[in-house]
Formats: C-alpha cells, sequence, structure tokens
C-alpha cells in the first residue's frame, strides 16, 4: 500500500469529513488510486495503527480538527520525538492577516518540527507540516474545510510530486490535473495570487499564432494544473515534456537552460520552457530568502529570469509569481522571437552556491530526522501515551 489517511478526533462533524474528502481527492489526482480516513477516537489505537503504517507505506498523512490541531501537533511531535520552533513565515502571515491576534497564541499556531517544510494556509494559521525520510513522506494536516483547499493547492500536491518515490506518479501530472478537475471551493483567494489576465492574454497570443511550449517536469508542474482547473485553461498551449534531468553539479541558472533545452528537443513544440524549484538561503538575521529560476529556450536562444521572494513571500506565493513570469515572458517571445535575459551579473552564480549549500545542511537535517520515523520510535512512544489521554475521550 502506498498512503495512509488516518484523523484523530471526538467525532468526524461534517466539516472534517468535508477536508477529508478534498486530501483524498487530491491524492487520487496523484495516485489515480482511491484512499479513505480511517478515523480513531483513541489514541493507543491510533499509535498502534501509525506504527503500522510507517513500517510499510510510502506515505502517512495525518489530521485533527481545529479545534483539536494544537494538541495534536504536539501529540505526533512527541510520539516521534521532534522538536518544534515557531515557523517565522506562519507568524508573519498570521499577524499580517489577523493583526489584533494574541502573539502567543500565534507563537503556538507557528510550531512545527525543526528540519520539517510548512505547507502554509491562506492566513498562516492551522498551516500543516511534512518530513521526508529517506522514500518516506510523514503529513500533518488540519482537517480545516476554510483552509484545506489553498493547503492542497500550494503545498500538499507539490510538494508530494516533488518527494515521493517518482516510480509512483503518473506519466504527465498536468494532464491528470486537468483531467480531474479537483475544483478550489466558491471564495478561495487562489485568484489573487497572480494576474489571470496576463497569462490569459499570452495563452491567446500563442494560440492565434498557432504556438505551443513544452514544458520540463519539474516540482512545480502542479502549480501550472491549478492555474488550468481554475483559470485559464492552458490544455491547447502547454504541455508536459517526459524530459528529466538530474542537477548534479550544474548552477540552478545552467539548470533550468539545461530542464528547458531538452523540454524542446524532447518535443515538437514551438519553444521550451523550465521553471525550478524554490531555492532558500537563510540571511544573518535569521529571516529565510527565498528565490527560483525560469527559463523559456527556442533553438537559437535561451534566456533567464530570476524572481526573488518580497519579505513575508511564502515559497508558493513565490511559485505563482514565477509562473506569471514565464507567460510574460512568452507573450514577448511569440511578438519578437526573444525574450530579454533578466540577468547576467556574478552575484547571481554567488546566489546559486550558497542556495546549494543551503540545499545541503537541510538534507543533514532530514536524514538525521529520518531516523526518528521508524516502528520502533512508534512502538516505545506507545507505552508513554496508553495512559495520558490528551483528547479526554478515553
Amino acid at each position: 500500500m502506498i498512503l495512509n489517511l488516518f484523523s484523530m478526533g471526538v467525532e468526524v462533524s461534517p466539516s472534517v469529513k468535508e477536508s477529508q474528502v478534498a486530501i483524498e481527492n487530491a491524492f487520487k489526482s496523484i495516485l489515480d488510486e482511491e484512499y479513505t480516513f480511517k478515523n480513531f477516537t483513541n489514541e493507543k489505537q491510533f499509535l498502534e495503527e501509525l506504527s503500522t503504517a510507517v513500517a510499510n507505506n510510502n506515505i502517512v498523512v495525518v489530521g485533527s480538527e481545529p479545534g483539536l490541531y494544537k494538541a495534536f501537533k504536539a501529540f505526533i511531535c512527541n510520539a516521534f520525538k521532534l522538536k518544534s520552533k515557531p515557523n517565522k513565515t506562519i507568524i508573519k502571515m498570521a499577524l499580517e492577516s489577523h493583526p489584533d491576534l494574541d502573539p502567543v497564541f500565534v507563537e503556538e499556531q507557528a510550531l512545527i518540527p525543526s528540519g520539517s517544510t510548512p505547507l502554509f494556509s491562506q492566513d498562516g494559521l492551522y498551516s500543516g507540516f511534512a518530513i521526508k525520510a529517506k522514500k518516506q513522506l510523514l503529513i500533518v494536516l488540519p482537517l480545516d474545510d476554510k483552509r484545506i483547499d489553498y493547503i492542497i493547492n500550494t503545498g500538499l500536491q507539490p510538494y508530494v510530486r516533488a518527494n515521493m518515490d517518482m516510480s509512483l506518479l503518473q506519466a504527465d501530472p498536468l494532464k491528470n490535473v486537468i483531467a480531474d478537475r479537483v475544483a478550489i471551493r466558491k471564495g478561495s483567494t487562489q485568484e489573487l495570487l497572480y494576474d489571470a489576465n496576463a497569462i490569459k492574454a499570452a495563452v491567446k497570443k500563442l494560440q492565434s499564432k498557432g504556438l505551443s511550449v513544452a514544458i520540463a517536469n519539474t516540482k512545480t508542474v502542479d502549480f501550472l494544473g491549478t492555474i488550468s482547473t481554475t483559470a485559464v485553461d492552458l490544455s491547447k498551449v502547454v504541455f508536459v515534456s517526459a524530459y528529466v534531468t538530474e542537477k548534479e553539479d550544474m548552477s540552478a541558472r545552467e539548470y533550468v537552460i539545461n530542464l528547458a533545452n531538452g523540454a524542446l528537443i524532447n518535443s515538437s513544440n514551438s519553444v521550451g520552457a523550465a521553471i525550478t524549484k524554490v531555492f532558500s538561503l537563510v540571511e544573518e538575521n535569521g529571516e529565510t530568502q527565498f528565490f527560483m529560476y525560469v527559463c523559456i529556450a527556442d533553438k537559437e536562444n535561451a534566456n533567464v529570469a530570476k524572481l526573488v521572494a518580497e519579505p513575508g513571500e511564502t515559497p508558493p506565493q513565490l511559485i505563482y509569481k514565477a509562473i506569471e513570469e514565464l507567460f510574460r515572458m512568452l507573450d514577448l517571445w511569440a511578438d519578437t522571437g526573444y525574450a530579454i535575459p533578466q540577468f547576467t551579473d556574478e552575484s547571481v552564480v554567488k546566489a546559486n552556491i550558497e542556495a546549494e549549500e543551503a540545499d545541503k545542511k537541510m538534507r543533514k537535517i532530514k536524514i538525521a530526522v529520518s531516523s526518528l520515523i521508524s516502528a520502533s520510535a512508534i512502538i516505545s512512544a506507545i507505552l508513554s501515551f496508553v495512559v495520558e489521554n490528551i483528547y479526554g475521550v478515553l
């Protein structure tokens, strides 16, 4: 079995069920199989099942309703012996969205394990997190019907596709996302993350000139799928290339050019394109700077843009900004036959090196965490929690 979905709580309310269905549908679009949540009200039974799941499955997803989510996160961290600390980006998002909130409450909301990947909600509150240990993923989510769509589309799906065993993925992520039409419910703020009109204009221009784009199958493809299902139909213009290559010793700039060229060469489309993953640098003040690269390549030129997150801007927001920039470059290319390169200075090369060093440091952290995500860790935790009723349901 590839996936286990577990929830912990007193009861499965309609809002909890709605969130569970959204998560189930998200994984169906990725794995092309149906999985359903198993619900628990007893901590001992939950931990026993979690122990078995961790020992036997690639992806383990656990969740709880908002009212129990703070305690549930602490419960999971204690079970895996993970140390938590407040995430600065979550704090910033929450305070910007809700300036009147108690700072202590916000800091508690922002607690996630060191070395984990945050899965942001639109306002920072009740954000999830994920940990990768070798080929296994542990994902913790809020069963919050007001936030789960945003978390799924901007965090969960891209994270899972980027980090799970690629042999388990479908061949063409964009095609299947479009086919499944995993809709964002009314009231979503998704459209605020990018200029849909600019993307529509570029798509219209490409279509009118009979041009099409082959895009490398990188970690950000799902975000294109989200746009295609919610705002702009990209299915007649953008095609996911089967071309893949490892970054190895290439700089991020060289890598994105290689990807775009490879996508073009291995297709019959008019132009190749690529969007990298989000790179990060921890600055001296402790703040994390996020940046990434976009490239388009035709038979003569390959042009690159570097996108840097504004203060407080999250990785998902930066990815949508990068996609918007990609379509602006394609719009210009459709008119002139080339796009103006965005940078050539040596500082970018230095930033690439620093980003790679940051990546290496994070990989070391995750390797250390992997030793904790094991059946033995969970079994030992059962003894500690058998007599401790966190939720008062025994």
